[in-house]
């Protein structure tokens, strides 16, 4: 609805992507032609359709149905043959990221990303009246902040309720910020403001021995900022080991020991499976793969771990260094033993 509302998508057309790969393969040949008639039905205009199948025989069947379409559909027709990586590398060259498309790294149906972006389409479209302080209210002093006021006193977060208020916001709209549009964040930016005006809540600075509020472009300014130190906090706790206690989990990978735990042997299981798609991947993809096994360890529950030098203690490593070690597994595997035969 959102694509049939909008006029430069109308003029411009749309992208239509048709995925059989995996658990998402077409069953059936009505099936497959289910999906070219409701396509066709669609009221809109298409400037471009990708088709993605790993089967071989759907490929040409799907390559026959091509051959007698109109021509003017035909133009727009492109067929994609290979595993998910290798489709989802060959979409990247038409300019579709693979983050765009609703699928985790394994091709299975996510709609977190596609939620996320629903959410950010109602905000867009939910006016929003950002309360103006008048000149006279920002000349006035305030002797007593009340406590839903947020008061930016430049030091160490503050206990007081409007301030934990706010905290609480910019958590709520973290995701929705990072991941928005320039005109999406003014509006997150606007409806934070809101949120604590409703509540009768003001923004105050200090002002000598007393209170007074903070402008409209400083106090936008203010927001945006307290939504970059979140996010420089969490890079930060990203790249730092975590201390933990007590016995390695049978789903954990643990490395820097020769004896391997379930977990472990599930890395080098999946390593030794991808090895050859990942050394005909680029860079970026070669990535994408990496945090796709990294994401199946920790859906069953494993942690990456290395032994610290106190006993019963373990390091739990953070996201990069964990990718580092993944992918040097990758380069260990592809490396030519030394053993003498």
């Amino acid at each position: 609805m959102k694509a049939l509302q909008s006029e430069e998508t109308q003029l411009r057309g749309t992208v239509s992507i048709w995925y059989g790969i995996g658990n998402l393969r077409i069953k059936s040949r009505t099936g497959l032609k289910e999906r070219f008639t409701a396509a066709r039905a669609l009221p809109q205009k298409k400037a471009a359709i990708h088709g993605c199948v790993d089967d071989e025989r759907q490929y040409a069947i799907c390559t026959v149905m091509v051959k007698v379409m109109q021509s003017n559909m035909r133009a727009r027709m492109r067929l994609h043959f290979g595993s998910l990586t290798e489709c989802q590398y060959q979409l990247s060259t038409y300019g579709i990221s693979p983050q765009s498309l609703p699928l985790d790294a394994f091709g299975n149906i996510n709609l977190d990303r596609h939620q996320r972006w629903v959410q950010s389409c109602v905000m867009e479209e939910t006016p929003v009246d950002l309360p103006i302080s008048s000149p006279q209210a920002l000349e006035e002093s305030i002797t007593t902040p009340n406590e839903n006021d947020v008061l930016f006193t430049g030091g160490k977060a503050s206990k007081h309720i409007g301030n934990q208020r706010f905290k609480s916001l910019i958590v709520e709209f973290s995701q929705v910020y990072d991941s928005g549009t320039d005109e999406m964040k003014r509006h997150i930016v606007n409806e934070i403001s809101a949120k604590i005006h409703e509540v009768g809540g003001r923004f105050l600075r200090r002002h000598g021995a007393a209170w007074e509020e903070v402008p409209l472009d400083n106090l936008r300014e203010k927001i945006m900022q307290a939504f970059r130190n979140r996010r420089r906090r969490q890079d930060d706790s990203r790249q730092k080991a975590i201390l933990i206690e007590g016995e390695a989990l049978p789903a954990d990978v643990v490395f820097g020991r020769t004896q391997r735990n379930q977990g472990t042997e599930l890395l080098h299981r999946l390593v030794k499976e991808n090895c050859q798609e990942y050394d005909s991947l680029n860079r970026g993809m070669k990535t994408r793969l990496v945090q796709g096994i990294m994401q199946r360890i920790t859906d069953q529950g494993g942690r990456f771990i290395l032994p610290a030098p106190e006993k019963g203690k373990w390091l739990k490593l953070p996201n990069e260094e964990v990718k580092r070690r993944v992918s040097q597994c990758f380069r260990n595997h592809r490396r030519p033993s030394t053993k003498k035969v």
